[in-house]
């Protein structure tokens, strides 16, 4: 009966701080690749093609995928939630507030696993 109050215990615990052992992520190793397909400028949406594959170099189906934008001081981040097109095409619309550097972290996150990747790039206008 002692193992029983420990288990209701734990997950009372669990259900009050919001953790949950699944919740803990491991490297994925999906390669990742991010093309805007449009000049980027500021003041518009600007569409971000983003390819998933995993380590067999197959496409990955149904991740969730974000695209980050921050300035190099970590100022002005918005996140916006990629959409699945197609296997491992996922595509996402970030507007950029003003010109200048900005960094692009994407993330891909499929069951317990996840993939970063960060790229820079100057929005001219």
């Amino acid at each position: 009966m002692g193992g029983v109050k420990v288990i209701i215990a734990l997950l009372l615990f669990l259900g009050v701080t919001g953790t949950s052992v699944a919740q803990e992520l491991r490297p994925a190793n999906f390669d990742i690749s991010v093309e805007p397909t449009a000049v980027l400028q500021s003041g518009a949406e600007i569409r971000f093609d983003i390819h998933v594959n995993d380590a067999l170099h197959k496409p990955v189906h149904g991740a969730r995928v974000t695209l980050q934008i921050e300035t190099p001081e970590h100022q002005k981040v918005k996140v916006f939630k990629a959409t699945e097109l197609e296997d491992g095409l996922y595509m996402a619309k970030p507007l950029f507030p003003v010109k200048g550097r900005w960094n692009v972290n994407v993330e891909a996150r499929r069951d317990e696993e996840m993939s970063a990747r960060t790229m820079e790039y100057d929005v001219a206008r």
